[in-house]
């Protein structure tokens, strides 16, 4: 399995987070949104749309349930304490949407603090989960790497503010130990067909799919009205594991049902489903580019490619950065799959 850290993109991930475990607050970083009276969007500030996941917690009159985990695990234990302070149910399931990352690799601290909470994932994803233990040590590996080279050059920063470089790498060293302590543990179901849970008077219906990655999972709730994708719906995707002609149909059927009136993605804001004629519209791009020019080879195909797109996604800095590497990601995956 090819993890999803090992990308440009997510190197880039790797050293914004690595400086937010030690440099800021990041129980500020999380914007929790109401959607409704059982669904609360936990969107990550706009800076790190790109970099890191949203979440998403439904709660019943019985259980609740969190969809995904953010990569950044000085938030996931914000997002924990939170939880303590204001679940008034069990925390029952945790939904890991696919196998990046920064949307699954948090579930191990989710796992600790609420041990009786069941971890669902897609069939595909639990027969390759015993990889993903060593994911999370390499991760934890990187971030340790990273306090060391900061220890390295804390003598470099103005006199004045060393002792405080010291005193946010001791809170990451900390931290760190800690979360060495944590494994991810084994999932509890796994999902192939359709599996409605209810949570409560509330139930929910999770869906499995082979479209941004081989292993996705979507939930559906309040009569198909809220629809919770993670990453097949984004409004920028990243095309890098993706199944094109899957994630075609898939986004196609969503786009024109009529039912969905909220949906969330798992980077950036809630959409609408006809917002996803942009994602539609570039993957179809990516893929008819490449059957086009079938001699040109990756650098041809970028510098070819309908500069329109550009002009789309291009609006600030971030989108600036995170756009050339979506394609770059999605122009290879097209070709490696003709």
């Amino acid at each position: 399995m090819t993890h999803y850290f090992y990308t440009p993109v997510k190197l880039i991930a790797f050293l914004l987070l690595s400086y937010l475990a030690f440099a800021a607050n990041t129980a500020t970083a999380t914007q929790w949104h109401t959607i409704s009276a059982n669904v609360q969007f936990l969107e990550q500030s706009s800076a790190l749309r790109f970099y890191d996941s949203n979440q998403v917690l439904i709660q019943g009159d019985k259980c609740a349930l969190m969809f995904d985990a953010s990569g950044d695990f000085a938030a996931v234990e914000a997002t924990v304490t939170q939880l303590k302070s204001t679940l008034k149910t069990p925390l029952c399931y945790l939904v890991a949407s696919h196998f990046h990352d920064d949307h699954l690799l948090g579930m191990a601290i989710l796992q600790h603090h609420f041990p009786n909470a069941q971890l669902i994932v897609h069939q595909q994803l639990a027969a390759e989960f015993k990889t993903l233990q060593k994911t999370y040590t390499d991760k934890l590996d990187n971030y340790e790497k990273s306090i060391e080279l900061s220890l390295q050059r804390v003598s470099e920063q103005p006199a004045a503010q060393q002792q405080q470089w010291r005193d946010k790498l001791n809170l990451a060293t900390q931290r760190l130990l800690r979360w060495r302590q944590y494994q991810l543990q084994a999932p509890n179901i796994q999902v192939a067909e359709p599996l409605t849970l209810e949570l409560g008077n509330y139930p929910v219906t999770i869906n499995a799919y082979q479209a941004h990655t081989h292993a996705d999972l979507t939930l559906s709730a309040e009569n198909n009205g809220i629809l919770v994708a993670a990453d097949i719906v984004d409004w920028l995707p990243y095309p890098g594991h993706g199944n094109f002609a899957n994630w075609l149909k898939v986004l196609s059927q969503l786009h024109h049902d009529k039912r969905i009136k909220v949906i969330l993605p798992g980077h950036g804001g809630a959409l609408k489903a006809d917002d996803l004629r942009q994602p539609l519209r570039f993957l179809q791009a990516i893929q008819a580019h490449v059957a086009a020019h079938p001699q040109q080879d990756l650098l041809q195909l970028e510098q070819s490619f309908n500069p329109q797109f550009a002009k789309d996604y291009q609006i600030d800095e971030i989108t600036q950065k995170a756009y050339p590497l979506f394609l770059q990601a999605g122009l290879k995956r097209a070709k490696q799959s003709k």
